[in-house]
């Protein structure tokens, strides 16, 4: 059996973290189903920045042969510096010698006052306290001594100790006293310059992707990196087609072989003003690089019906025979928190799972609070996704508010995406006060992912718009928690049956809606868990092994009706 080789493009810009991203998890899921064919193999060229993430990405998901990594070689030196900062900034720093000393010290003196206190507390007679007073006074004799002997010394450094705590703040006034006559006798325009630069600076170690000029960085470091990978990627002549799982690089067009692009959505084309608002020129930027791309493509790959004929076919004027329709497969997290032959009724793995859930409260945007119920059971909703317009999280906050306070049901929210990144959830968490009822957990590892599913009553996904089907109905159900959905076209694609989809979807515009299908999906569980996992049955006989089987017969397609034409020219 001859060994075909296809091409994989992937030009995420720097500093983006695939871990806990969904298309990091579909990228490591089409690979490990590549992994299990023995007559492919994929070339996957990236940026010289992201092979160490693509490395993590693929060591947590257990993403093992079938493929190799290319990349130019070297990085930008400014992204170096950049990274090199961050490691600077994110060291575990090391206790001083003197800390460690008063620690311990502390430690020991608290032992012997624990100590004291309860010789003194189970004394039933005055003989049982004459200890207690022995060692009371053998203390205070070794103090008095320590105090004779090490006085003139601890005197000595004390008074070196206010010397340069002086010396220390005097120079510190002398540099503010400088900075005020310099900002004094300097013009309106140069105070001007420095503060832009201060706050160009300040944004690229801070928040690098919300400002304008890093952008603009980026896009050049990203611009001259494409260059390098296509240098690459026209010098790969044993490539059969190159395959890209996104529609973010224009640049992919320039590859001089057949191309095949997947095209998950262009959702801003739906939500325009609500990105625009809270993301600015990046989303636009975003957009604009998506429809170059689609423009300047030729045959697409996409999740669902509704994207290939609401989007391609229709907004673009893509022909529909240049586009193929490929479901995902379920994606199961079971594996993260099953734990085998061991008979005890899932004893195990309950235990496992709320040790991950407890790590992954502690780093809630309310660990205090969170802290307080870390060892014990509680209730709660969750919904797995990123913070973004379409996500539909203002409804579902709305929703929740009403079933806690109307309705009672004493469950917590957990989500995972960053409040402070998404003002719209920041201020109706504010508004509802609700501080210590949603719960963001941020960034989580794909482990604790499985197990806030895993405990949740349920798993809610409000989503306005999606590329495919949801991964919230194969994921909860995969480790048995039912679902209850937004009533979108592409989850009508995969759930056909009617008594199902009246079940699991709502309507995601009215938050009423919304809050009475959850409140009855939770007195419903175990009826609606049956339901869904006889279909989730059915589903999981899709593999990614099929997804990859069918996209290389596009591939093979494509790259046949490419060799034709080539042919004909010659």
């Amino acid at each position: 059996m001859s060994l075909k080789r296809y091409g994989m493009y992937l030009a995420y810009p720097p500093t983006v973290d695939l871990r806990h991203d969904g298309l990091g998890r579909h990228l490591a899921s089409f690979l490990k189903g590549a992994a299990e064919r023995r007559d492919v193999h994929f070339v996957l060229v990236c940026p010289s920045w992201a092979r160490e993430g693509l490395q993590a990405l693929f060591k947590t998901e257990g993403v093992d042969g079938g493929f190799e990594l290319t990349t130019p070689a070297g990085k930008p030196v400014i992204l170096r510096w950049y990274e090199a900062y961050l490691r600077y900034k994110n060291r575990v720093k090391s206790r001083s010698l003197w800390y460690r000393i008063v620690s311990s010290a502390t430690q020991r003196l608290n032992w012997w006052v624990n100590h004291i206190e309860r010789r003194l507390g189970i004394a039933y007679s005055v003989a049982a306290l004459l200890p207690v007073f022995l060692e009371l006074a053998v203390l205070f004799a070794l103090f008095l001594l320590l105090a004779i002997i090490l006085g003139p010394i601890a005197l000595i450094v004390g008074l070196a100790g206010l010397a340069v705590i002086g010396i220390r703040r005097g120079l510190r006034a002398a540099t503010a006293l400088v900075r005020q006559e310099a900002v004094k006798r300097a013009t309106g325009a140069d105070v001007a310059i420095l503060k832009y630069a201060a706050s160009r600076f300040g944004t690229l170690l801070h928040a690098p992707k919300d400002n304008e000029w890093v952008l603009r960085l980026y896009k050049y470091m990203e611009e001259a990196e494409s260059e390098r990978m296509l240098r690459l990627i026209n010098g790969m002549h044993d490539v059969r087609a190159w395959y890209s799982p996104s529609a973010f690089w224009p640049a992919f067009n320039k590859i001089r072989a057949p191309r095949l692009m997947c095209v998950p959505d262009v959702v801003l084309t739906e939500f325009p003003a609500t990105f625009a608002k809270t993301g600015g020129s990046r989303y636009l930027k975003t957009f604009e690089a998506v429809e170059k791309a689609i423009y300047g493509g030729r045959k697409f790959v996409t999740y669902s019906d509704a994207i290939k004929y609401g989007t391609l076919v229709g907004r673009y004027g893509i022909r529909a025979e240049d586009v193929t329709t490929i479901l995902h497969a379920p994606s199961d997290l079971s594996r993260w928190v099953s734990a085998r032959n061991i008979a005890d009724g899932g004893a195990t793995e309950r235990y496992y799972c709320k040790t991950l859930v407890r790590g992954a409260l502690a780093r809630s945007t309310v660990p205090a609070y969170s802290a307080e119920f870390l060892n014990t059971s509680f209730k709660y909703l969750f919904y797995a996704s990123q913070f973004r317009p379409n996500k539909n999280l203002t409804t579902l906050i709305t929703a929740y508010e009403h079933l806690l306070r109307k309705r009672h049901i004493g469950h917590k929210l957990l989500l995972t995406g960053s409040p402070q990144e998404f003002q719209p959830v920041r201020e109706l968490i504010e508004k509802f006060s609700l501080q210590n009822d949603v719960l963001c957990l941020y960034k989580l590892p794909v482990q604790e992912l499985a197990a806030c599913y895993k405990l949740a009553d349920l798993a809610i996904n409000p989503s306005l718009s999606e590329g495919g089907c949801p991964f919230t109905f194969t994921e909860a159900l995969s480790v048995g928690t039912p679902v209850v959905m937004a009533d979108i076209p592409v989850s009508e694609e995969v759930l056909t049956d009617p008594e199902l989809r009246q079940a699991t979807l709502f309507d995601a515009y009215d938050w009423r809606a919304m809050a009475r299908h959850i409140e009855w999906a939770i007195g419903h569980r175990e009826e609606l868990l049956r339901l869904q996992s006889a279909a989730y049955s059915v589903l999981a006989r899709r593999t990614w092994s099929d997804v990859v089987g069918e996209h290389i017969d596009v591939l093979e397609r494509i790259a046949g009706a490419d060799g034709l034409q080539n042919g004909r020219a010659a």
